[in-house]
């Protein structure tokens, strides 16, 4: 009886303590498989959704800007790709050509395409939201316009002066130092820089015209225009937030914008319109040359060149007809349409990605996959957007508000 009480006690044998354990562990295992990969699938989807959304962001801010350039301005404006000379400026003294001096430009057409790289795109369209009445005659030096001055200007800021009466002229100047916002109709002087010839945002000389002075016309007989600038780019910031070269190691890559415009102490200043924005092409669609892209073929640069952005072409004016020879070639005034590339990477670096094809960019525009950094995924989006203003035939005379408060200019371009 006493043996068979300790053998009723007995527990479990070594052997199923074994089983249970080997189970027991499989079991384990499994579970934190399943919770390893639901992991790497969140971690996975998570950095899909920010790829999109970077890629959103990065293509609706550029396709809006490109659709508005040439918006209210002469088409010859509209894109700068550097120095260029012999610009039509529809409304010129005695029919004079103007020029344009390069904005961050030293190297015509080059200085906005790499092979190697990213490109940049600079362009230019009138706000339609700001217009003001000259209240006293313009000078070379400065121009007095109605209050309240909604939004602050800020040195640096292009305006284009048209006077409506007279010899109908107008003028594209830069403010040289920076106009508070204003909250009655008191006038507002606004400085202008030095300027003295027919260069775009210089073209002070033909305020001292007559017609640039006030009138008992309604709304007057001078107005004057605020015209963006946008130069898009990339650039890249170590962890430290000092500007690095692009491809750099450990940097973060950001598309920016300038605007052309200086801060108080009169340095640069631009903004990030996405982050992890590694790479921008750029090409153009010239619709009725016999050669409609540039800027497309990969490995092979834009250039200052008929099958390039032809600088050296006639620029086309109101009056040529769009079966004009001027209109057939590659003149920046016939970009029918910007096709533009962006490559996102995720923001987070992972150091399981470091194979050779982790570290490619995938080929854009005329820049062949390369080598990047290694411990990230990227993904590649495109849109090709139509630049409607530049297909314009005839100048614009717009219309606007004659209320103090809306101060909406609501026609041209």
């Amino acid at each position: 009886m006493r043996r068979r009480a300790r053998a009723g006690a007995a527990g479990f044998s070594l052997v199923e303590l074994m089983i249970a354990l080997v189970i027991s562990a499989v079991v384990i295992a499994g579970a934190l498989s399943l919770l390893t990969a639901q992991q790497q699938l969140y971690q996975r989807s998570s950095g899909e959704r920010n790829l999109q959304d970077m890629a959103r962001i990065a293509l609706d801010q550029l396709s809006t800007d490109l659709r508005l350039a040439g918006y209210g301005i002469d088409p010859g404006f509209a894109f700068d790709f550097g120095p260029l000379a012999n610009v039509s400026q529809d409304r010129l003294p005695s029919g004079q050509l103007a020029s344009v001096a390069g904005y961050a430009c030293a190297n015509p057409v080059a200085c906005r395409d790499s092979t190697a790289g990213p490109d940049e795109v600079v362009l230019h369209y009138r706000d339609p939201s700001f217009f003001h009445t000259l209240t006293a005659q313009a000078t070379a030096g400065s121009i007095t316009v109605n209050g309240p001055l909604v939004n602050p200007i800020q040195q640096g800021q292009l305006l284009e002066v048209v006077c409506y009466g007279g010899d109908m002229v107008w003028a594209y100047v830069t403010a040289n130092a920076a106009v508070a916002a204003t909250t009655t109709p008191a006038p507002v002087t606004i400085p202008l820089a030095a300027g003295n010839g027919n260069v775009f945002g210089a073209q002070n000389q033909y305020l001292t015209d007559t017609c640039f002075s006030p009138s008992t016309l309604p709304g007057g007989s001078a107005m004057a225009f605020k015209v963006d600038r946008l130069r898009y780019f990339i650039q890249s910031y170590d962890p430290t937030g000092a500007i690095v070269p692009w491809g750099t190691a450990g940097a973060r890559p950001y598309l920016m914008l300038d605007q052309g415009l200086l801060d108080p102490s009169g340095a640069p200043l631009a903004q990030v319109i996405a982050p992890d924005v590694e790479d921008l092409q750029v090409a153009y669609l010239f619709p009725r040359s016999a050669t409609p892209t540039a800027g497309a073929t990969s490995g092979t640069a834009l250039a200052a060149a008929p099958s390039g952005i032809d600088t050296g072409a006639t620029c086309p004016v109101y009056s040529d007809p769009s079966t004009a020879l001027s209109r057939s070639t590659h003149h920046p005034v016939n970009i029918g349409a910007v096709q533009v590339s962006i490559v996102i990477r995720t923001p987070g670096y992972d150091s399981r990605l470091n194979s050779q094809m982790d570290m490619m960019l995938p080929a854009e525009g005329n820049r062949p996959a390369l080598l990047g950094p290694a411990g990230y995924r990227r993904q590649a989006y495109e849109t090709t957007v139509a630049t409607p203003n530049l297909d314009a035939r005839a100048s614009y005379f717009p219309a606007y508000s004659t209320s103090p408060t809306d101060q909406l200019d609501v026609g041209g371009g």
